[in-house]
């Protein structure tokens, strides 16, 4: 089973080659895609992450190797009855301003991936899906200004809680639970 890369080792990878997303942001992408579309191709979803590259450009080859990572863990965790789903967002041993950049960067991604799926403005969607699109924009646009209060912390991580439940029930919604089916991983070279 495929674990998910590393959140700074793949943020360093996306760097080298000045993809156009970060690592947060990329890992939305793929989950608003799979939500819209209940499949990705991970060609498209690797174009739209790292913009054109060079054809032979040695620096994809261990970064192909992450999202390919990235993309066979989420796939299992989006279609998972125990919702072993997470946000692949800077650690908690980060500051809490980075952790909060991640989360809305993350966000950005996942209406963006939404879109790139096929789901634009005005779609006819399930009522609570549109709620929490709405809040997921608000989330996008969240600053923190380091000024840490007591419930800072508290309040994050009931903030991620609540963007990680959005993301299964939006994905319940749009893709009703199927059983897991293997994914087949010829289509990934």
């Amino acid at each position: 089973m495929a674990v998910m890369p590393d959140y700074l080792n793949l943020q360093e990878s996306l760097m080298k080659v000045d993809a156009t997303m970060e690592a947060s942001e990329a890992h939305g992408a793929l989950c608003g895609m799979l939500c819209a579309q209940g499949s990705a191709d991970i060609n498209q979803w690797q174009e739209h992450v790292v913009g054109a590259q060079e054809e032979g450009n040695v620096l994809m080859g261990e970064l192909s190797d992450q999202l390919q990572q990235m993309y066979l863990t989420t796939i299992s965790a989006l279609n998972n009855e125990v919702a072993e789903f997470s946000c692949l967002l800077a650690a908690e041993d980060e500051k809490l301003s980075d952790r909060v950049y991640s989360l809305a960067n993350w966000c950005q991604g996942f209406l963006y991936g939404l879109a790139a799926g096929g789901i634009k403005e005005g779609s006819k969607m399930p009522e609570d899906s549109t709620e929490l699109m709405r809040d997921f924009i608000q989330i996008s646009q969240a600053v923190f200004d380091d000024e840490e209060t007591e419930n800072s912390e508290d309040d994050f991580m009931q903030l991620e809680e609540f963007v990680r439940v959005g993301v299964l029930l939006i994905n319940e919604e749009l893709q009703p639970m199927k059983l897991q089916k293997p994914v087949n991983t010829e289509q990934l070279h």
